[in-house]
């Protein structure tokens, strides 16, 4: 009898494949699929070390692969405040979700908070520096919009990068101005990658791990078993700590990851 060390029975299994495009049961060894079958087929792959589930009927279809993310973004997503419709209706919740947030905060550590659309704000605008200045001035605030593309910082958060009313946009961001000052007002397009690349300390290891177990357990329970990683600024540094969290079974689903343009020479040479 070939070893088994996991068979799946009483499924309804999309085997892929065009000649026997389903299968009643799965039998695993490791992390090989050696068997797929019937329900006749179940006693001859079942053994005394076999973990044996009962799918009760229920369809088995290959892993998902997500052709197109940004790891690293969810991760801190997943550590961060959420300011989604589901939390936040108008700015005003936002402020309170702010505010309370920095009570439980040491004064000058960034409080960050992700998922707020203007749409769904009772005032169908974006918040402004100063909406996020009422909720706290001690601390550097950076809120994520859920496009992922904008982000609105508070005084201090501004201060910090160095973005005041003689700041020059580089190319392909914008900075958002009051139209009568001139002066920004918190809202930044296309700028995440430079405050939390430039401005923002890294994320500590204890934080990407914890971020990691987070995103691994949303991946794995909606079946993604394989991921592009596709973030610009990818570099050799997050190839070796993305390595380190599959090794030590932080992070299972497996990674391609898409080399950032300026760091390509780092990649080539090793």
């Amino acid at each position: 009898m070939p070893h088994t060390s996991l068979l799946l029975k009483n499924a309804r299994v999309i085997t892929m494949d065009p000649i026997n495009p389903e299968a009643g049961m799965v039998a695993v060894d490791g992390d090989t699929i050696v068997f797929t079958g019937s329900k006749n087929d179940v006693p001859a792959f079942t053994g005394a070390d076999t973990r044996v589930i009962d799918c009760a009927g229920k369809t088995v279809i290959p892993g998902f692969i997500d052709a197109h993310c940004h790891l690293y973004a969810y991760m801190r997503k997943l550590l961060t405040l959420d300011i989604g419709p589901d939390k936040a209706n108008s700015i005003a919740d936002i402020q309170r979700i702010i505010h309370e947030a920095a009570e439980k905060t040491p004064p000058g550590q960034w409080i960050q908070a992700t998922g707020y659309n203007e749409f769904y704000l009772a005032e169908k605008r974006h918040p402004t520096r100063w909406d996020i200045d009422i909720a706290t001035t001690m601390h550097p605030v950076l809120l994520i919009h859920r496009s992922l593309h904008a982000c609105v910082l508070n005084s201090m958060a501004l201060s910090l990068a160095k973005i005041g009313i003689d700041k020059q946009e580089q190319p392909g961001t914008m900075i958002e101005r009051d139209s009568n000052t001139g002066e920004p007002d918190g809202l930044l397009h296309e700028m995440i990658p430079y405050i939390r690349e430039k401005v923002m300390p890294p994320l500590a290891e204890s934080d990407l791990r914890i971020g990691a177990s987070r995103a691994n357990r949303q991946y794995l329970v909606n079946g993604i078993t394989s991921l592009h990683d596709a973030s610009f600024t990818s570099d050799l540094a997050r190839w070796n700590a993305l390595q380190k969290l599959q090794h030590d079974g932080i992070f299972v689903p497996r990674i391609a990851m898409m080399a950032g343009l300026d760091n390509l020479p780092s990649f080539l040479d090793a």
